[in-house]
């Protein structure tokens, strides 16, 4: 018989697996610890901010939300001039002479001259805007001729609208009409519209030379839906180099307070030289343009 309280052989002190469940607690435990660590850290670390990615747009509709203003934005804001030689055809000497500028002076020529097509052809060729100088009555015909294909204010309106069609028919590349003479002719608004009605078909702009402070020749034009624009100095009323460059200043005035003007002259030799000696002056102050560049954008 045994001795009281004696073990036996093979038996364990401690209750079965206790050993293992202390080691599952210790493991919980360090478990336990390293997320509460882990949890602190990302509330207490200071994160690094990733750098804002914009989101991507196509790139159609990025040229539209980031239009860049073109280098020459503020030139555009410049005064601009157009300048009209009238009278062009009887010789090729003032055209070879304007087209010695380095600017792009516009040529009005008169048709069934003996020159006006060559005129229009060569102006053309060295990229000069050709008008058709449309020759109209003016109030003292005696002693001023308006020249072949002439208006008349005793014409029939069938005989304005095929003389119309014969003086453009004459005159090649033109861009638009403006009138010789006309001070009576410019002043009668049904016969006015004959002639227009001409220019609206050949899709052509209309100046008004303004010889008559009568002239409803612009309105009359706006009326009829046809490009428009009336003259605001001429240059060569008097033949003389100082009065004419004293009128291309007047002109650079006019358009620093407007924004625009348009000015006539003719093929004299004191307004070719007048011209020549001014457009220094010209190039400083304004911008010099083909006088289609002002229609419709200059009134009377």
């Amino acid at each position: 018989m045994a001795k009281k309280g004696r073990v036996k052989r093979g038996s364990s002190p401690c209750p079965p697996h206790e050993g293992d469940r202390g080691r599952t607690l210790s493991v919980f435990g360090i478990a336990l610890v390293l997320f509460i660590v882990a949890i602190l850290v990302f509330i207490f670390y200071p994160q690094k901010e990733k750098p804002h990615k914009p989101p991507e747009v196509p790139p159609q509709v990025a040229k539209i939300e980031k239009p860049q203003l073109p280098p020459s934005m503020p030139h555009t804001l410049r005064p601009r001039v157009a300048i009209v030689i009238d009278d062009m055809g009887q010789d090729m000497k003032p055209l070879r002479d304007l087209l010695e500028m380095d600017a792009p002076i516009s040529v009005a020529v008169l048709p069934l001259l003996p020159h006006s097509k060559e005129t229009a052809e060569q102006a053309h060729t060295k990229g000069r805007e050709v008008l058709l100088h449309l020759p109209m009555e003016p109030k003292d015909s005696g002693n001023n001729d308006p020249g072949e294909g002439a208006l008349f204010t005793n014409m029939s309106e069938a005989q304005i609208a095929y003389e119309v069609k014969r003086d453009i028919d004459a005159v090649p590349y033109i861009k638009g009409i403006n009138n010789h003479m006309g001070s009576r002719f410019t002043e009668d608004e049904k016969l006015m519209r004959i002639a227009l009605m001409a220019a609206k078909d050949n899709n052509l702009f209309f100046l008004d030379s303004k010889t008559t402070g009568k002239s409803i020749a612009y309105r009359v034009a706006k009326e009829m839906d046809i490009k428009a624009a009336s003259r605001q100095v001429f240059l060569d009323n008097k033949e003389d180099v100082n009065y004419i460059k004293a009128q291309i200043l007047e002109l650079i005035e006019i358009a620093k307070k407007r924004g625009e003007a348009i000015a006539i002259g003719h093929p004299h030799p004191s307004t070719i030289a007048a011209l020549k000696q001014m457009l220094p002056r010209l190039n400083q102050d304004v911008d010099i343009v083909a006088v289609s560049s002002l229609i419709d954008s200059i009134k009377e």
